[in-house]
């Protein structure tokens, strides 16, 4: 049924492109594929490059170049109303809402006294401890070296009042940092208050002590420390856009202080220096996300052409403002170790998309992929073989880099795939292809039962979202709406919709979260199709609605073709299709992706 459909959706769609094509010779790989409300497509479909999508509405535009999101809404011409909701009278008022981004570049309020906002001295006490068990380190958010900055953090707890703008807005984004990672019930017992309050008041008050500080002309280095961990804790509940901006805006910010030169060549000392190393590659392997969260992929990524030596794998007590040199780095498990790894995953995955870009389709080797997965592997693998799954911070770890490993291995596996081909085929959206990808996701939806050591790391995995996986798991729905493992993927859909991918208070979800919700409403309505002709009458043979797809049918021929033959199988006709099909433009014209109300 998948083939016929898939058949089916192609023909309907290049008839109405022939109608609709602006022929134009000569396309280059790097002529964007450009659609609008006047020009649907400005290259025909055998010319356009598979990688380069603009949509546009009017004068806003929005611009794609990672492969599977773009290869998604290449195929699923209707998603365009998705990405380009229809513009209201008046502008929505920005709400107040705690993981709302735009503060950040807030004008300063000479009435309202960043020190005011700190929290009293005994809860201040308790955020910092709770930043240290259940932030630090966690997810590859190594940044702070503890000895020293936990006398800033005191400093700053005995008298606010007295305390530098750039250290009380450190201890502000600890805090929210802090409050972020705890749960609602587990939030009323260690604030006594009400936690979207405090929320509000800790971000108010990092926003003040930025403005006041003049950040962004005389940035500092404790600054950027606060921002950095800020935008890590922000992204849990907010999606959009905005936030990666803002990460580009602490990559510059690093810039400006030279972070981008290594401290050792600037003459600092080996502290310095480790120091700052830690926070450049921090910045970098955020910034290289983009792809999955946002459709974008940075071939010219500072993470291939950095060079900034990367952090050494020790502990902090191993580390001394007055040293000489720095200590060797270890063998085992430090408190470094899962930054570094991320850092060593990031830069394979711009390894490989700096690869597939300078190469043509034909010229692209697995060979060549799988060699550089293999050598991630073996390096991930030697750090990981020190570690003790009884310790939660080792077991993170191991858990953690483990699946991240298999996610790498797959998704470049399916860009690979898709830069290779024309179009979607059988090969493409398999059984095998969807059984990885469930497994792929079961750690993320059922970690926190299974591993009951990881609870207090259990927030973080709501701030990076597994789009990659769940974006192919809807395609298959889509295109083979049966099948072994089809309960099982509608199972892993409806507990990431309902929990991982969306909450209350997620906000800003962007392009990519539009698009999973269309995919996931166009695989409802195919799944639905499937189901009316056992709901209004049964099968002949005897066979009812109740029964098990394929029982009571002609030897050899399941439910999918069945149901195909009965309306006229291979006969069938696009037009037919046309008037069949669900009227995408109606279903989704009103879709407001950036809504947290509407899913």
């Amino acid at each position: 049924m998948a083939s016929r459909i898939a058949t089916l959706e192609k023909s309907l769609a290049q008839a109405r492109n022939e109608a609709e094509t602006i022929q134009t010779s000569n396309p280059t790989k790097s002529t964007p594929f450009t659609r609008s409300e006047t020009t649907p497509y400005s290259l025909s479909s055998s010319q356009r490059p598979r990688d380069d999508v603009l949509v546009q509405s009017g004068s806003s535009s929005q611009y794609f170049n990672e492969v599977l999101f773009s290869r998604v809404i290449e195929d699923e011409r209707n998603l365009e109303s998705v990405l380009t909701p229809p513009q209201t009278s008046s502008p929505r008022q920005p709400t107040s809402s705690p993981f709302n981004a735009l503060g950040i570049l807030s004008s300063p309020s000479p009435s309202i006294a960043p020190a005011s906002l700190h929290p009293p001295q005994q809860l201040a006490v308790r955020l910092w401890k709770i930043y240290v068990d259940n932030v630090d380190g966690c997810t590859g958010l190594k940044l702070l070296h503890l000895p020293t900055d936990e006398v800033k953090v005191y400093s700053v707890i005995n008298d606010p009042t007295k305390a530098p703008l750039e250290n009380l807005s450190l201890c502000f984004a600890i805090y929210f940092a802090s409050t972020v990672s705890l749960d609602e019930p587990v939030t009323q017992v260690n604030l006594g208050q009400d936690k979207h309050t405090f929320l509000l008041q800790l971000k108010l008050g990092l926003e003040q002590a930025f403005a006041q500080g003049n950040f962004l002309d005389c940035p500092t280095l404790t600054g950027l420390f606060a921002l950095a961990i800020y935008l890590s804790a922000l992204r849990v509940s907010n999606r959009s856009k905005g936030i990666w901006v803002l990460n580009g805006l602490a990559i510059r910010i690093a810039q400006s202080l030279g972070l981008h030169c290594d401290g050792r060549r600037l003459g600092l000392s080996p502290f310095q220096s480790e120091i700052r190393r830690r926070l450049w590659w921090h910045l970098l392997s955020r910034d290289g996300r983009a792809g999955e969260d946002y459709g974008l992929e940075n071939t010219n990524s500072l993470l291939l052409e950095s060079n900034v030596d990367l952090p050494i794998n020790v502990d902090d007590t191993d580390l001394l403002p007055e040293m000489k040199q720095l200590p060797a780095s270890k063998p085992g498990w430090t408190a470094m170790t899962f930054s570094l790894i991320n850092i060593d995953l990031a830069k394979s995955m711009q390894n490989l998309a700096a690869i597939a870009s300078a190469s043509s389709p034909a010229s692209l080797s697995e060979e060549t992929r799988v060699d550089i997965i293999k050598e991630t592997r073996t390096r991930v693998e030697s750090r990981l073989e020190h570690c003790n799954p009884v310790v939660p911070q080792h077991r993170l770890t191991v858990h953690c880099s483990r699946f991240l490993l298999q996610k790498l291995a797959f998704v470049t596996r399916l860009q690979w795939i898709l830069l290779r081909r024309t179009g979607l085929d059988a090969e493409f959206v398999t059984e095998q292809n969807l059984a990885e990808a469930l497994e792929i996701l079961q750690p993320s939806l059922y970690s926190e039962s299974e591993e009951g050591l990881l609870a207090q790391f259990a927030w973080a995995r709501k701030a990076y979202p597994q789009y990659h996986v769940t974006m192919y798991v809807l395609w298959h729905l889509c295109l083979t709406p049966e099948g072994p493992n089809i309960n099982k993927a509608w199972q892993a859909v409806e507990a990431l919709f309902s929990g991982e991918l969306w909450d209350e208070s997620t906000q800003g979800f962007g392009p990519k979260a539009a698009v999973l919700a269309a995919l996931k409403a166009k695989a409802v309505l195919v799944r639905e199709g499937l189901r009316r002709p056992w709901q209004e009458s049964a099968i002949p043979g005897g066979t009812q609605p109740d029964d098990p797809p394929g029982s009571g049918l002609p030897e050899g021929e399941g439910l999918s073709s069945y149901l195909l033959r009965d309306v006229g199988g291979d006969e069938l006709s696009a037009n037919n299709i046309a008037d069949e099909w669900p009227d995408w433009e109606t279903l989704v014209q009103n879709f407001q992706f950036d809504r947290p109300d509407v899913i």
